[in-house]
């Protein structure tokens, strides 16, 4: 194989970037597009020059052609399509979270491995600049030992504008825990190389557009002895998204995709829109190298497991241990 040629299952928002930095790789191309819609499908196979278009996954993977499919629909759908694409032989890209429930989650490892394919999560933020060079900063010792990390994201909304289904927690599994949380935890655990032990969460639903948690509060104890904090909320104005590493030599921030070292700001001009493109390449690379990739199913477990201790947590308003889950 010198060529990853994908099946993009499902042609929303979030695959139009997927398809985009599919097209700019020299080693992979889009093959077929996915959608219930036969329009979209068609328009995005017109766009992206895709030799066909499908209206099913079982179609599209019957296709010899196809080696990979890249997953990017609704949250709750994504362990069936990629049981279909693992039982077809297919690699398997899926969007971020990887499902909405820690069971979900195993069934897409066991049949991936059972299947001998690959298996990545779009955790898209492992791959911005600003990220990675805060872990390199944070592994060279560049802080001491992580002792306290302090993560937001906050944003003020007073309607709903999204795909209706991101507001069905049957579907999407809450946005601020699951939409939201799936990147913010993902990170807290990246750049601290951890898992989460112990967890405690609180939230509130107070916000009339939302059908779920719109304000959560998450205590994690970390694997490296350190201990997190993490607050969402869509009900605050100014928004903030920042995350701060306190270590015992020193202290790293990261405010959007600025780097301050010890209050000295990093001259560092990193790219903060490269991200997707640079994640499309490391599934292709590692399908084409047989390898596993960064963000593979069995490493990102440890963050769906913290997900699913949250949720755990504030449905029974205790601490959970996460890695007994």
């Amino acid at each position: 194989m010198n060529k990853v040629r994908f099946a993009i299952i499902g042609c929303g928002g979030i695959a139009q970037s997927h398809m985009a930095s599919i097209a700019a790789l020299p080693n992979a191309e889009v093959a077929v597009t996915v959608d219930i819609v036969k329009e979209r499908a068609e328009q995005a196979a017109q766009k992206y020059g895709a030799k066909r278009w499908a209206t099913s996954t079982e179609e599209a993977v019957k296709d010899d052609a196809v080696n990979a499919v890249s997953i990017c629909l609704p949250h709750a759908l994504h362990e069936a399509h990629a049981l279909t694409a693992a039982k077809a032989g297919k690699h398997i890209l899926v969007e971020k979270p990887m499902a909405i429930s820690l069971r979900e989650c195993d069934s897409m490892i066991a049949a991936a491995e059972a299947a001998k394919v690959t298996l990545m999560v779009g955790q898209v933020l492992r791959f911005r600049e600003a990220n990675r060079e805060a872990r390199r900063l944070i592994r060279s010792g560049a802080i001491g030992k992580p002792t306290n990390v302090i993560r937001r994201r906050h944003s003020f909304t007073r309607e709903h504008r999204a795909e209706p289904w991101s507001n069905d927690p049957a579907i999407a599994g809450g946005w601020v825990l699951y939409g939201f949380g799936a990147h913010e935890v993902d990170m807290i655990l990246y750049l601290n190389d951890a898992h989460a032990r112990t967890t405690f969460a609180l939230g509130r639903k107070t916000n009339p557009h939302w059908r779920d948690y719109d304000d959560i509060d998450i205590l994690f104890d970390l694997s490296n002895d350190a201990m997190a904090t993490m607050t969402h909320s869509i009900n605050i104005k100014p928004g903030a998204w920042d995350c701060l590493i306190a270590g015992t030599e020193g202290c790293l921030c990261i405010t959007n995709d600025v780097l301050t070292l010890n209050g000295e700001t990093l001259p560092n001009k990193f790219d903060a829109q490269g991200g997707m493109q640079r994640q499309l390449a490391e599934f292709v690379n590692a399908v084409l190298e047989g390898r596993e990739p960064e963000a593979s199913g069995r490493d990102v477990r440890r963050t769906m497991q913290a997900l699913e201790a949250v949720k755990i947590s504030l449905a029974e308003k205790r601490p959970v241990e996460a890695d007994r889950l």
